[in-house]
């Protein structure tokens, strides 16, 4: 994520405007840990994916609630403030449509002309709240062979819902406050691709790569163990690559140890080694695994002290 998960105010690495209108949104000029991220895992092999929140710094989707720095005094968040007063003095507005316009050529285009080719690709979230024709012309002019997604529509997703924008489906599962990724209801996803032409869905002409972009907890960024059985992780995924389609991990993080979550990664490479031995055995045989529904455990909660 160039975002920090899916907050518009905060990123990893420095930005020429937001640095300097709300100095803790970004690192500063400290440290540009994305630069690193990509060019290290570029250099192993790997595709560099980019998970943007597209509500911006002016946080149109969550609100100043649930910005890193509202005051629940004032009931304002300062970052936001900033940005809207920056937005207004730079477009002579603030409105929803200026916002959005402003994230596109304000945010995302630095970053989208410093890394370039560093950037394989790019997945915007909750993308209604964002002007998608704008950051599609942005991003591809910044690296004309780099491939896009917006999580806008229906969900469980694996469909082309923004033709002629997206190059792959954004492949959103069950809200997990409803189920965990796990569940039957998003057995559907892979039925999608496995039905499609080659991996690739149509509407209006325009391809998209059937693509599942998957939690492995409860929750995306964090959580005790996968919710996955080893067995089911292989099956669908398999049946999903044998189809010409993607998959995507997310793998959360272990705060305390500042590092990928151990567990998590050592799931992952069971289940690619499973995948690498269904392909060898000439691909995924017998009846699709059915999934199981597990609901999100409660939180609970806290006790007020008298």
């Amino acid at each position: 994520g160039l975002s920090e998960g899916a907050s518009g105010s905060l990123y990893i690495a420095p930005h020429s405007v937001l640095s300097k209108i709300t100095r803790r949104a970004t690192p500063g000029k400290k440290r540009d840990l994305f630069d690193e991220f990509a060019t290290a895992f570029q250099a192993a092999g790997y595709k560099v994916l980019v998970y943007m929140a597209t509500e911006g710094p002016s946080k149109l989707k969550h609100g100043a609630a649930n910005a890193f720095d509202f005051d629940k005094k004032t009931k304002t968040a300062p970052s936001i403030e900033n940005w809207k007063k920056y937005v207004k003095e730079r477009y002579g507005s603030d409105d929803v449509n200026t916002l959005k316009k402003a994230y596109a050529e304000v945010i995302v285009k630095e970053y989208a002309e410093r890394y370039g080719s560093k950037v394989d690709g790019w997945w915007f979230d909750h993308a209604s709240f964002g002007n998608k024709k704008l950051l599609h012309k942005i991003c591809k002019k910044a690296n004309p062979k780099t491939i896009m997604s917006f999580n806008s529509g229906r969900l469980p997703n694996v469909k082309n819902s923004n033709p002629g924008l997206e190059d792959y489906t954004f492949g959103h599962p069950t809200p997990l406050r409803r189920y965990a990724a796990c569940a039957p209801d998003n057995l559907r996803m892979v039925e999608a691709v496995e039905k499609s032409k080659d991996g690739f869905l149509y509407e209006k002409g325009k391809p998209s790569l059937g693509h599942l972009f998957m939690p492995m907890m409860h929750y995306w960024n964090k959580g005790k163990e996968p919710v996955w059985s080893e067995e089911q992780a292989v099956d669908w995924m398999s049946r999903t690559l044998s189809a010409g389609g993607a998959w995507t991990w997310n793998v959360p993080i272990d705060h305390r140890k500042r590092m990928l979550s151990p567990d998590a990664v050592s799931f992952m490479k069971s289940v690619a080694r499973g995948v690498v031995q269904v392909k060898e055995e000439g691909g995924p045989q017998g009846k699709v695994h059915p999934g199981h529904r597990i609901t999100r455990p409660k939180r609970k909660r806290r006790q007020k002290k008298k």
